[in-house]
C-alpha cells in the first residue's frame, strides 16, 4: 500500500455539559488547547541471567488528564475553573439603595449592582437631600466619585438607578463540576476534515491563576483530570476517551 500524507493540525469547537445528564452539549467558545497527557508508573525486573537489561516491565497508567486552553469568559466557563456559584441579577429598578461611605474627594462608592447609565441615576444624602451630578459627584461604570466640593458625608447616600442584567460569580463557594466533553474537529493539514474526540468524563480542576488585567487577551488554562466511566461497561469501548479520525484509503 503506497503511503500518503496523514500529518494533523488540528482545531475546532468544544462542547461540554454536566457528566451523566441529559442536558445539551453546549459550545464553550473559541479555544486554542486540548491536550490529552497520560501518566505512568513502570515496575522492571532486571536481568539477573548475564548481560544486564531488564527481564521484563510493567507499565501502569496512574493518571490521564487534560489542558484546555479558553478565551471566552463567560460566566460559565469562570465558574467552572474557580468554584464559582452564579446567582442571576435581573435588569431593573433599584430604589433608595442605602450606601456607606466616608464623604471623602475621589471616594468611589460602588453600587451593589452595575449601574446602566443611559438613565440617569437619582442620588440623594441620607436626609432626602437632592445631590447633583457633576456638583456632589461624578457618575462611573460602578457607581459615583466624590468632588471636593460635594455635600455627600459620613452620614452616607441612596441611589435609586436602573441595574443591568449580570451574573454575580461567588468565586470559591462551590465544588468540583465533572462534565462530558465532545471536540467537533477538523483537521487543517488535511483541508478540514473532520475528527471528533470525546473525553468522556472529566473533573475541572481550579485554575492557578485568574489574570484581571493584562495587556494581552485573557485566557484561562484550565485542567481537568479523565476519569473512568462506570456507565461504559463493553469491553471494547473506552472508559476514558474515543477518538475518530477518517479512515483515508491511498
Amino acid at each position: 500500500m503506497a503511503q500518503i500524507d496523514r500529518s494533523f493540525a488540528g482545531e475546532g469547537i468544544i462542547y461540554a455539559r454536566a457528566y451523566q445528564s441529559a442536558d445539551p452539549l453546549l459550545d464553550i467558545g473559541n479555544c486554542d488547547t486540548f491536550n490529552l497527557s497520560f501518566a505512568t508508573n513502570q515496575t522492571k525486573l532486571p536481568n539477573y541471567r548475564g548481560g544486564g537489561g531488564n527481564r521484563n516491565v510493567r507499565e501502569v497508567v496512574t493518571d490521564v488528564t487534560a489542558a484546555i486552553g479558553m478565551y471566552d469568559l463567560t460566566a460559565t466557563n469562570v465558574a467552572r475553573v474557580t468554584r464559582a456559584t452564579i446567582n442571576s441579577v435581573a435588569a431593573g429598578v433599584v430604589t433608595a439603595e442605602v450606601l456607606a461611605c466616608a464623604g471623602v474627594e475621589g471616594e468611589l462608592i460602588p453600587f451593589k449592582n452595575l449601574p446602566d447609565l443611559s438613565v440617569a441615576p437619582v442620588i440623594v444624602t441620607a436626609a432626602d437631600a437632592a445631590l447633583v451630578a457633576g456638583t456632589d459627584y461624578l457618575l462611573s461604570p460602578h457607581g459615583i466619585i466624590v468632588t471636593a466640593s460635594s455635600a455627600i458625608t459620613v452620614a452616607g447616600i441612596k441611589a435609586t438607578y436602573t441595574k443591568l442584567a449580570a451574573d454575580a460569580l461567588q468565586l470559591l463557594n462551590g465544588s468540583q463540576v465533572e462534565l462530558e466533553f465532545y471536540i467537533a474537529g477538523l483537521n487543517d493539514a488535511q483541508s478540514g476534515e473532520p475528527f471528533s474526540l470525546r473525553p468522556r468524563r472529566a473533573k475541572l480542576g481550579l485554575i492557578s491563576q485568574l489574570n484581571v488585567f493584562g495587556q494581552e487577551y485573557i485566557k484561562l488554562e484550565a485542567n481537568a483530570e479523565l476519569l473512568a466511566d462506570p456507565l461504559v461497561i463493553s469491553t471494547d469501548i473506552s472508559k476514558f476517551c474515543e477518538m475518530q479520525i477518517v479512515n483515508k484509503a491511498a
